[in-house]
C-alpha cells in the first residue's frame, strides 16, 4: 500500500503548481465546509489569540486558514518532485549571509522553525546556504506509511532526518567529531503533559513551551536563528533569517525561549492565516502545574 500511496503522490507531485491549485481549492471544500477540520480548536485558538478583535476578524482569518492549510497539503506534494530552481523561485530567503558567517566559521546553527508558512519547503535552505551537514529533528508519524513518505521530503536536497528522541545524541557526536551542523528544529509544539516546561506569555497568555530545543543548544553551543517569513503570496514566501542569540553560553535557557515566543508572535500578528491553528497549542493551563513542570 505504502509503495502504491508513493508512486501516486510523486505523480501528483509533477502537475504544475498551477495545476495542484485547483486541487487545493477542492481540498479546501472539503475541509471548512463538509469536515469542519478541527473547527473547534481553530475557533477557541483564535479566540485566546485575538479575543479583542471582532467576530468577523477571527472568522476571515479562519477561512485565510483553510485556504493556507489546503495550499499546504499540495505543496508538500510538490516537494517530492520540484526542481530546486522552482522552489528558489518561491521561497526566497533574503539574507544567507547572516547564516552563512556563522556556517563559514565553523559555528553550527539551531534553526527555531514553527508550524508557520510552509516548513516542508525549508528543504531548499541547503542549495542556498553554506556547506555543512543539515539535519532534520522530527517526530515521528503514528502511521508508519505517512512517516516513511514525509522523511523522504526532507531528505531529498541531503538533509539527514533524526527523530527527536535521538536528536541530542547525534547532536553531541557531531560536535565531538569538529563537523559543522545546520539544525532545522519545530520548537512550537506544544509540550506532551509530562516533559519539562517554560511558561511564558504568548498572545497574552502563559503558554507552556518545550524546554529541549534549548538545552541542546546550550549544551553544543549553536547559534540560534529564527526564519521570520515576512512576505507572503500563494505559492510565494520570502523568508528573513534573525538572530535570536550567537553566545548562549551567556545567556539562559529561559531567555531564549522568551525570545522565540516574542519573534513567533511577531509573525503570526502580521500573517495570521500561515499559522497551524488546528493545532491544540493552549492545551495545558498553568495552574494545573503547581511544581512549574
Amino acid at each position: 500500500m505504502y509503495t502504491i500511496v508513493r508512486y501516486i503522490l510523486l505523480a501528483v507531485s509533477h502537475l504544475p503548481l498551477r495545476v495542484l491549485y485547483l486541487l487545493s481549492d477542492f481540498i479546501y471544500f472539503i475541509l471548512r465546509y463538509v469536515m469542519h477540520y478541527r473547527q473547534k480548536v481553530i475557533r477557541k485558538n483564535l479566540q485566546i489569540a485575538f479575543g479583542d478583535k471582532d467576530e468577523a476578524y477571527r472568522r476571515n482569518i479562519e477561512n485565510k486558514f483553510y485556504k493556507h492549510l489546503a495550499d499546504y497539503v499540495v505543496e508538500t506534494i510538490k516537494a517530492f518532485s520540484i526542481p530546486m530552481d522552482e522552489l528558489g523561485r518561491r521561497y526566497v530567503v533574503r539574507n544567507p549571509e547572516v547564516v552563512d558567517r556563522y556556517l563559514e566559521a565553523g559555528r553550527s546553527v539551531f534553526m527555531y522553525c514553527a508550524h508557520y508558512g510552509n516548513w516542508e519547503w525549508s528543504i531548499y535552505y541547503p542549495y542556498v546556504l553554506a556547506e555543512c551537514q543539515y539535519l532534520a529533528i522530527y517526530q515521528p508519524q503514528s502511521g508508519k506509511g505517512i512517516d516513511q513518505l514525509m522523511t523522504e521530503i526532507r531528505t531529498r536536497t541531503g538533509c539527514r532526518a533524526i527523530e527527536s528522541q535521538k536528536a541530542y545524541h547525534h547532536i553531541v557526536e557531531y560536535k565531538r567529531d569538529n563537523i559543522t551542523t545546520f539544525t532545522l528544529i519545530i520548537a512550537d509544539q506544544s509540550p506532551h503533559r509530562n516533559a519539562k516546561k517554560h511558561w511564558t506569555t504568548f498572545f497574552n497568555r502563559d503558554t507552556a513551551f518545550l524546554m529541549g530545543p534549548e538545552v541542546m543548544a546550550l549544551r553544543t553551543d549553536q547559534v540560534l536563528i529564527f526564519p521570520s517569513v515576512v512576505a507572503y503570496e500563494r505559492g510565494r514566501y520570502e523568508i528573513e533569517f534573525k538572530v535570536i542569540d550567537d553566545d548562549v553560553t551567556k545567556s539562559s535557557g529561559t531567555g531564549l525561549i522568551e525570545k522565540y515566543a516574542a519573534l513567533l508572535e511577531e509573525d503570526i500578528r502580521r500573517i495570521p492565516e500561515l499559522w497551524l491553528w488546528s493545532h491544540n497549542r493552549w492545551k495545558h493551563k498553568h495552574e494545573d502545574y503547581p511544581d512549574n513542570k
